[in-house]
């Protein structure tokens, strides 16, 4: 039940339980029907035996594989998980079911699933991603690279994890490629790729390529009974990159490089720029004046924080990517421009001064929202609020140094309006 006396601390009210932020791969095309898988099941055996072969020098000595999967085994698994395998891979596991207890995993590192575990993971890793207590609508899954390759979601049904590094991440063959992907590439998700999947390969057949030739170059090294490939393949955190600068200018952004998708500035006077960073997703603004946003419209920005004097938010309403905007600002600022954002769903105007606050209730694709007590107040006496699923309220108006994270009571309940307070 809510309280009515009140708060001390901010209050997370869960209204809708079962919300979800929204995920940005469901709206994002699939490649060509035309697309076939870029793996060759025949040069995919052929690696395999090539790979062994060479481990086995290396080492001294072959490792045993369990024996092959039954093909009514893994017809059972690709019902089970309403995705074929890829050729490539479905050719393997007519080698082995996986590889066992192997010293040396086959896959760089990463156990192979016996074809009875596919799709068996345990994902508390996402449940955590997604707490509330982490602040989730702060957060954007970026692109990899190469772009559009990989659709940008935490995890998907189709994303069939078949390697495991034991810590919570795993490489999958991705049956729900991007438009510029393929089906069947290999892809790294899990805990450490909560900011966006990372593209590994175009397939099974490439990733085994690409550990045979590393191994014929020389590189690798043995210590004890593991054997460490060096193969190129890509780490955490990722495709997208970070650019940080207390005086951004755009010479400086354009030595960052041009795939940066996280920008977090601080003294700007303008915006000018962002003109080098095309694919910015994330931008934190930070400014004692007024900077002018206006480039702010031309880049696909999901995620904007602005910290400023005051803030108009004409130009960054022009941007139709705009999910989810957090303002702190001295100086009112208007809402007015939002009403013609598609996809706003998130809204934090609890460290600023709103001249327009009833503007909220136009907002029609809101489902989260950070104010004040006081702004709830004034907004619970409008007619026609968005259908809201969680709503933070501060008890009072936070400064910067409360802001990142909050720290948050969290109640499953509506949050009490000046109607229902005796």
């Amino acid at each position: 039940m809510a309280t009515h006396s009140p708060p001390r601390q901010p209050i997370l009210y869960v209204i809708d339980e079962d919300f979800l932020p929204p995920d940005r791969g469901d709206e994002q095309e699939g490649p060509p029907e035309a697309t076939d898988p870029a793996g060759d099941p025949d040069e995919a055996v052929r690696l395999f035996h090539r790979y062994r072969r060479l481990t086995a020098d290396i080492l001294g000595y072959e490792q045993e594989l369990p024996g092959p999967a039954g093909e009514a085994d893994i017809a059972a698994a690709e019902e089970k998980l309403g995705f074929p395998l890829p050729p490539d891979l479905r050719a393997l596991y007519g080698i082995a079911d996986g590889d066992g207890d192997l010293v040396n995993a086959l896959f760089d590192r990463h156990p192979w699933l016996a074809v009875a575990e596919l799709g068996e993971q345990d994902d508390e890793w996402l449940d955590i991603a997604r707490d509330l207590d982490v602040e989730p609508w702060r957060e954007v899954v970026f692109d990899a690279c190469p772009p559009n390759a990989v659709r940008r979601s935490p995890l998907r049904a189709g994303w069939i994890r078949f390697a495991s590094d034991t810590g919570g991440n795993w490489l999958a063959v991705d049956m729900e490629p991007g438009p510029g992907g393929r089906p069947g590439q290999v892809i790294e998700v899990g805990v450490d790729y909560t900011e966006g999947p990372v593209h590994v390969a175009d397939s099974v057949t490439t990733f085994l390529c690409r550990l045979v030739e590393a191994l014929e170059r020389g590189d690798h090294r043995r210590s004890g009974k593991n054997l460490w490939i060096e193969a190129g393949l890509p780490d955490p955190p990722g495709g997208h990159a970070t650019y940080g600068d207390s005086r951004p200018t755009p010479a400086r952004a354009e030595r960052a490089g041009p795939r940066v998708q996280e920008v977090r500035v601080s003294d700007v006077t303008d915006s000018a720029f962002l003109a080098v960073l095309p694919e910015v997703r994330s931008l934190r603004l930070t400014s004692t004046g007024s900077p002018d946003l206006t480039p702010v419209g031309d880049r696909p920005v999901e995620y904007l924080e602005l910290d400023v004097a005051s803030a108009d938010l004409t130009a960054p309403a022009r941007n139709r990517e705009l999910r989810a905007l957090s303002v702190t600002c001295a100086r009112p600022v208007e809402l007015a421009p939002l009403r013609g954002l598609p996809r706003l769903w998130a809204l934090d105007i609890a460290a600023a001064a709103v001249a327009d606050l009833a503007t909220v209730a136009d907002l029609a694709e809101l489902r989260y929202l950070e104010v004040t007590r006081d702004q709830w107040e004034e907004l619970s006496a409008c007619d026609g609020l968005p259908p809201l699923a969680v709503v933070g309220v501060h008890p009072h108006r936070p400064g910067s140094e409360e802001r990142s994270p909050t720290v948050w009571e969290i109640m499953d309940d509506e949050p009490p309006s000046a109607a229902r307070r005796p």
